[in-house]
């Protein structure tokens, strides 16, 4: 009876252990997938969790960038209002690289800096790629409706080069160069000859109200022969360095700017 019991136990002990250990084996496995299944469930939460939220300011702006043919040659913008130096272009863009027959027009605006190398540089049919902050504009169209346009206003300008071909940059005919230099030139020039006017006004003729042509100079130097012209497309100082001189003139009972020679003071804006 004791040895029955005796092996009974033993054959139940037997089946208990491989009973643990058949239980114990899965667990192990179960653990060491777990561990791979969640990195995988963390990689896949990291690649397609919410973006961040930012605050928004007024730096934010919309950009492109655009490739296409320049359509014509640059105009100075008109800068009554801005007193800055401008010029503007159009881009044409084709839809997609292999459609020619359907593009996009797309306004450039280069300000300061980029216009004066623009101006020197970019001519009709030139290959080249702009970026920049991206903003649009409505005009009527010839049906009387009110359509939009986009713009961009230029902050970064290389020259593409087509296939098989250098650099267009390398292609701009002498010619073309010298008038874009002689227009920047020109601005530069009168600008600087309102400074001279300013400085002295008192070595200048005043044409203003003598002119019998609408051709003759506003102004005219005494010595050099020198002449000045009034514009609307003027920057703003010229014209507030104007209107006080006419007041101080005014004030002296002054009506011509040669009747005496001194240094003037000139106000500038803060």
């Amino acid at each position: 009876m004791n040895t029955h019991r005796f092996g009974a136990l033993i054959r139940n002990a037997k089946r208990f252990y491989s009973s643990s250990s058949a239980i114990a084996r899965p667990e192990k496995f179960f653990f060491a997938d777990d561990g791979e299944a969640g990195s995988s469930v963390f990689r896949h939460a990291l690649k397609f969790q919410r973006p961040a939220t930012i605050t928004w300011n007024r730096q934010l702006l919309n950009s492109g960038s655009f490739i296409g043919t320049v359509e014509f040659p640059l105009k100075i913008v008109n800068t009554r209002n801005t007193g800055r130096f401008g010029v503007h272009t159009k881009l044409s863009v084709n839809s997609s690289p292999d459609d020619s027959n359907h593009t996009v027009r797309i306004l450039l605006l280069m300000w300061d800096e980029m216009a004066e190398m623009s101006l020197q540089h970019l001519k009709p049919t030139d290959f080249i790629y702009v970026s920049g902050p991206l903003g649009c504009y409505t005009k009527a169209h010839e049906d009387g409706n009110l359509r939009t346009y986009y713009k961009v206003t230029v902050e970064e300008l290389n020259y593409v080069a087509r296939d098989g071909q250098g650099p267009t940059s390398q292609k701009v005919e002498e010619s073309q160069l010298g008038a874009g230099r002689a227009d920047l030139e020109g601005y530069e020039n009168r600008n600087y000859l309102w400074q001279v006017f300013f400085t002295n006004p008192y070595e200048w003729w005043d044409l203003r109200k003598r002119k019998v042509n609408p051709r003759q100079p506003d102004f005219k130097h005494k010595d050099t022969g020198e002449a000045l012209w009034l514009s609307p497309n003027d920057p703003p100082w010229i014209k507030r360095q104007l209107q006080l001189l006419d007041t101080k003139m005014a004030e002296q009972g002054q009506g011509d700017f040669g009747l005496r020679s001194r240094v003037s003071m000139w106000v500038y804006d803060e």
